[in-house]
């Protein structure tokens, strides 16, 4: 790589983190996920508008390959720094009931994506990004949710927060079997994808389960290390960095997802004493490398496909992302919970969408697998599923005269 494309990649991803960083700001103070700013930066900075104006003979924004591989850096920390608010054993204690809620919302979810796929006359390919993209919910937008209204204590709060945690990880497991059925596009019987699936998430369990026990001896063993330098004390979190993209590698070369590997090393490291550090200094890094992943994910967004967008398309995929998980996972909460107005609550709390989906999408469109058409439905109704949960949440809560919500909420 010449010295001028480095020093022009370098201006251009500082740049693109600084309009991400006004966006979300700007989205902040209009009360709106600050995670859509960097969204809108991208689509308003990409090729086709901003991004694309010739000054002299190049681009304004030249969307080169160190870009891309800054903003996968921004994909493995967004992982990363999930698996770090929640343990391996949270998820063990979570049980019966957090699990089949789960299972049940991405397997309605997945399959009602296939079938909307094939209605409109879509490959099974496409079938799966779609299905993939709308299975996972955004443990981020839940916690926020139900913070606001006061009720992160309540059964049906610790069920939505359980479940979107292993749903991610069966989204991401979906997202390992599309990128291995990728690697060798020969037909494979629905026996082999079901145990190509089986065998993502097999090497996940006993790959979190081993490193839940070992990492946090190794993270001690780094923290005594800070010994050496007794004014700057960094090992412990470059070894959550090390960690973080070891564990990418690692997955990689088993033919899973690196997201994967990401994850299972930030959920190892929570349950290190040592949590707070990691997850500060990612926080830190995060503010380079996060808004640079949504920017390039927004950027992929032709304006001029939104401006043409297929509204059937759009309608039919937002009704898949809401209907499968009030049914897929409001159904059996309910049964769990021996409340429907608490089973509701929890289908209304596994609506949001957000990383993951984004994510998936992003592997169908660098792929080839999806169009712009499917892409841009995907990521307008991944915006509508984040704005309806509040909403939803906060209407349930208030028609129950037995809920207790803060002074504000009531007014």
């Amino acid at each position: 790589m010449e010295q001028q494309e480095l020093f022009r990649a370098v201006v251009n991803i500082c740049v693109l983190i600084i309009v991400a960083e006004v966006a979300a700001s700007l989205n902040a103070r209009l009360k709106l996920p600050r995670s859509l700013g960097p969204l809108v930066a991208g689509i308003l900075f990409s090729p086709h508008l901003i991004g694309g104006i010739r000054i002299g003979d190049d681009p304004f924004i030249h969307y080169s390959e160190l870009v891309y591989v800054f903003s996968e850096m921004g994909a493995i920390l967004v992982l990363f720094e999930a698996g770090l608010h929640i343990t391996f054993g949270e998820i063990l204690k979570s049980g019966r009931a957090s699990f089949t809620v789960s299972a049940m919302g991405v397997a309605v979810t997945y399959m009602m994506g296939l079938g909307v796929s094939g209605l409109i006359g879509n490959g099974p390919f496409v079938g799966m990004i779609v299905g993939g993209a709308l299975a996972a919910t955004s443990v981020a937008i839940s916690v926020t949710s139900l913070g606001e209204l006061g009720q992160l204590e309540t059964p049906e709060a610790k069920m939505i927060l359980a479940a979107a945690v292993i749903d991610d990880v069966l989204a991401l497991s979906i997202a390992s079997l599309i990128l291995s059925m990728l690697a060798d596009p020969s037909p494979k019987s629905l026996f082999t994808a079901i145990r190509l699936l089986a065998t993502t998430i097999i090497v996940w369990f006993l790959l979190s389960a081993a490193s839940s026990r070992l990492v946090p001896r190794l993270t001690d063993f780094a923290a005594g290390l800070e010994k050496i330098d007794v004014k700057y004390h960094n090992f412990v979190e470059i070894f959550g960095l090390m960690l973080c993209f070891g564990y990418a590698s690692i997955s990689g070369l088993l033919g899973l997802s690196p997201l994967v590997g990401a994850f299972i090393a930030g959920m190892a490291l929570s349950s290190s004493k040592y949590r707070e550090e990691v997850t500060e200094f990612t926080g830190t890094l995060g503010i380079i490398f996060i808004p640079l992943f949504f920017v390039i994910v927004g950027s992929n967004v032709n304006l001029y496909s939104i401006m043409t967008l297929n509204f059937v398309l759009v309608t039919l995929l937002a009704l898949v992302a809401v209907v499968s998980k009030l049914l897929g996972c409001g159904l059996p909460a309910s049964f769990f919970l021996k409340d429907p107005k608490k089973g509701l609550r929890v289908g209304y709390g596994m609506i949001s969408r957000r990383e993951i989906a984004l994510v998936i999408a992003g592997i169908g469109i660098t792929y080839g697998i999806i169009n712009d058409e499917v892409y841009t439905a995907l990521v307008v109704t991944t915006f509508i599923t984040m704005l309806l949960p509040p909403l939803l949440l906060r209407r349930s809560y208030l028609k129950d005269p037995t809920s207790v919500l803060p002074d504000s909420i009531r007014r």
